[in-house]
């Protein structure tokens, strides 16, 4: 008996915790203050990639992360904060506190690609994927929280799932899918998010598509009207 009455309140207990999830974000949406965090990556002494000359990763991220902002507040029902608004260094501690104190629903971290060879071309997005089930003999209390966590990672698939069909319509044929991988910035944070590079600064087409302001708007937009479709 007290076997079954311990199993029952486990289940009561899970279950008010997913529920008081999606009925926070309901809760949100209701009231319009929909809340993401855009993440122009690198800045200050972290370049990043360089695409020309003394254009670098950290210059392409920001004015991408800016364009993204502007599509949106223009939109009117979602509140968008940057982990970083100038050419600065931003730790990884930072750009996590940054989600925590805006209590965001949604991150999203903007790079640039390199490697892989000089053919290598086209865009990615990344989640941070799934991990195993707990331990044999974990308590309830950590059970609760790995159903919460894979809550969070169904949305990030949900969001990215959107953001590539946007990205395709950028940049035909060049979606080289979603991808699993734990990346530290989204692996620390517990909730929806994810990494998008969005091209190669080692191939010809893709670092000159991203040179262009008006390329580097048609992401912003594509990220903007992704995050639109998912709230």
């Amino acid at each position: 008996m007290n076997r079954l009455m311990g199993v029952l309140f486990f289940f009561i207990l899970a279950t008010g915790m997913i529920v008081a999830y999606s009925t926070n974000s309901i809760a949100r949406d209701a009231r319009g203050i929909s809340v993401v965090v855009i993440d122009p990556s690198h800045g200050g002494d972290e370049r990043g990639v360089t695409l020309k000359e003394d254009i670098f990763e950290k210059d392409i991220t920001l004015a991408m992360a800016k364009q993204v902002q502007k599509y949106l507040e223009g939109a009117g029902s979602i509140k968008v904060e940057l982990t970083r608004t100038s050419d600065r260094s931003v730790s990884l501690s930072e750009r996590v506190k940054k989600a925590a104190d805006a209590r965001a629903d949604l991150f999203v971290s903007i790079h640039v690609n390199a490697g892989f060879g000089r053919k290598a071309s086209g865009f990615e997005v990344y989640f941070p994927g799934f991990k195993g089930p707990s331990a044999e003999g974990s308590g309830s209390h950590e059970i609760v929280k790995d159903m919460v966590r894979t809550q969070h990672l169904n949305e990030s698939v949900r969001y990215a799932r959107l953001l590539l069909k946007q990205m395709e319509r950028v940049f035909p044929r060049k979606d080289r899918g979603l991808r699993e991988a734990p990346i530290r910035i989204i692996k620390e944070l517990t909730i929806p998010a994810i990494v998008i590079e969005t091209g190669f600064a080692t191939e010809t087409m893709d670092r000159k598509y991203l040179l262009e302001p008006l390329k580097q708007k048609a992401v912003a937009d594509a990220i903007g009207k992704s995050v639109l479709e998912y709230f």
